[in-house]
């Protein structure tokens, strides 16, 4: 197609990160030059607008005669290109895919194609953003390795990928850059970013939490004592410096990181309120929830190293923390004081509501979940776990009506609309292909490849198609499937450190037919819809069971 401006425009079919390859014969000092973008302007130009600063352009002076470019010392983020300066009729063009040499070791299917085109845009959003290091967005003037995109993504990246020398390499800098206060640099590499206002001398909840997130889930994927050890010193000050920051009050508000909230990220890109404030305001639970997770997980760490005084130090602050969550930011009663569905998901996926009341709470978030018409209300810290948080507590009928809603803002609804790979924000396009974002306090700030709210993927792999490590590097898992949502089958495979684990299932004229090929060396418990388990060792088996 031709641009109002006389640039041809290219359409590649798939937004990636990468370059583009041109082919053609032409004369010396005759200048080529290709432009990138995610999306097109009404008219059918490129929209470099939200590139930022971002230049986005390679320039090609030629030689004589046939010839091939493309650009060595730089990469862009793009489904589209603009080529000026030779006719299209004497050019060819590819886009070529760039991304860090990590193994395809996950698969999923099932027999929605919609949700495995969502697994299709997952894929491709990590494999555009793990370009050396783990970054947001390869298209505009970032870049860079943030921080609280990974933390919740690395368990839904770990399915996908083998991923052990890229994310230790990276975790090795995330310890580099520690500051001696404890907190950890919202972006690693440090780009001098300053965003928000404690970059980087404070603590910052959900994106310093990588230190510990990411480690975690590496030990659960693959079962390696080293990364622990590695970042245990790194975790251990992370949490003393998060602990710090909540310290402020008496009695159980110590426990309430209640610091002024333009010193967070909130509950960064909640689609429920439109502005970067309002994500921020919300920090007092994202940021409680925050410190509870990162020292139970700790706890859970230094049990598995032996180190016991420590587990049981942090063990206790988390239960403090879960306790003054409930107690102050709740009625006590599973209700929160402010209502929005990252205030219940992240008290309920943690476990931090006590046992007589987490069934109240899971009502509230459903009655939240039914009033928005089953559309998705969280920003980054809730998004990986609202699906957990609805399925685990007896309301898969829910989290199913949410996974496939095709409303924006929703996963599907991206799908439904064109996309190929994850936004960055849900309300990235309307329907008629154009982007809605106004004045909102971001700067304009819009990725159409960002894969942080892809970590439901997670879900796709533990829930639906079933699979889901119980000892760490899957020496022990189980395969019980959550049917729900009209899915009748689903198939997938899990590489682990004892080889590939490939299990199946499908649903006809009411029962329920399982397959599963369990690695030597490892054991499966397969739970069929009934509950009844059955504990299997090496081999390949079927069981069947009423649907």
């Amino acid at each position: 197609m031709t641009a109002p401006d006389g640039e041809t425009i290219y359409d590649f079919g798939q937004n990636l990160a990468g370059i583009v390859r041109i082919k053609f014969n032409g004369k010396a000092g005759q200048v080529v030059t290709v432009r990138h973008a995610e999306i097109l302007n009404p008219d059918g130009s490129l929209n470099t607008t939200f590139l930022r600063t971002a230049k986005a352009t390679a320039t090609y002076t030629c030689r004589d005669g046939e010839q091939t470019y493309s650009p060595r010392f730089s990469y862009m983020g793009f489904r589209y290109a603009g080529v000026k300066g030779v006719d299209a009729k004497d050019l060819e063009i590819e886009a070529v895919a760039l991304y860090s040499d990590v193994e395809h070791s996950g698969s999923f299917r099932c027999s929605d194609e919609m949700l495995n085109k969502l697994q299709s845009n997952i894929t491709w959003g990590a494999k555009s953003n793990f370009v050396d290091i783990p970054t947001d967005c390869p298209q505009r003037d970032e870049r860079m390795g943030w921080t609280g995109d990974i933390a919740v993504f690395s368990p839904t990246a770990l399915y996908n990928f083998e991923l052990s020398r890229f994310l230790e390499k990276w975790l090795r800098d995330v310890k580099a850059e520690q500051l001696p206060t404890g907190g950890i640099p919202n972006t690693v590499p440090v780009q001098g970013y300053g965003f928000p206002a404690t970059m980087p001398e404070m603590a910052v909840d959900w994106w310093g939490d990588a230190c510990v997130l990411v480690p975690w889930a590496l030990y659960e994927a693959t079962g390696s004592l080293d990364v622990l050890r590695m970042m245990y010193p790194t975790m251990q000050k992370y949490v003393k410096a998060c602990r710090f920051w909540a310290g402020f009050g008496i009695g159980k508000h110590r426990y309430i990181w209640h610091t002024p909230s333009v010193l967070h990220f909130g509950d960064w890109v909640a689609p429920d309120v439109p502005k970067m404030s309002q994500w921020q305001a919300r920090s007092k639970y994202t940021a409680t929830a925050s410190l509870c997770n990162t020292s139970g997980t700790l706890a859970k760490i230094a049990r598995i190293l032996g180190k016991t005084e420590d587990a049981a130090k942090y063990k206790e602050l988390s239960r403090k923390v879960a306790d003054a969550y409930c107690s102050v930011l709740t009625d006590g009663n599973g209700k929160t004081k402010e209502e929005f569905q990252t205030a219940y998901v992240l008290p309920l996926y943690l476990n931090m509501f006590p046992e007589n009341v987490k069934a109240k709470a899971a009502e509230n978030l459903v009655k939240l979940v039914e009033k928005n018409d089953y559309k998705i209300g969280t920003g980054f810290p809730g998004t990986p776990y609202i699906l957990f948080a609805l399925a685990d507590n007896g309301h898969a009928d829910t989290a199913y009506k949410m996974l496939l809603n095709t409303q924006c803002p929703s996963w599907l609804y991206e799908v439904r609309v064109g996309a190929t790979t994850v936004w960055e924000r849900w309300d990235g396009l309307d329907e008629n292909g154009e982007c809605p974002i106004g004045d909102d306090g971001t700067d304009m700030m819009i990725s159409y490849n960002h894969y942080a709210s892809g970590a439901v993927g997670a879900f796709l792999y533990r829930r639906v198609l079933g699979v889901e490590p119980t000892e760490a590097g899957y020496r022990k898992f189980k395969f019980a499937p959550v049917v729900g949502g009209g899915i009748t089958e689903a198939e997938g495979t899990v590489g682990t450190p004892y080889g590939v684990i490939k299990a199946a299932w499908k649903i006809a004229d009411g029962e329920m037919t399982m397959t599963v090929a369990v690695p030597v060396g490892t054991e499966c418990t397969v739970v069929p819809p009934s509950g009844e388990e059955k504990a299997l060792g090496s081999g390949e088996y079927t069981v069947t069971a009423k649907a």
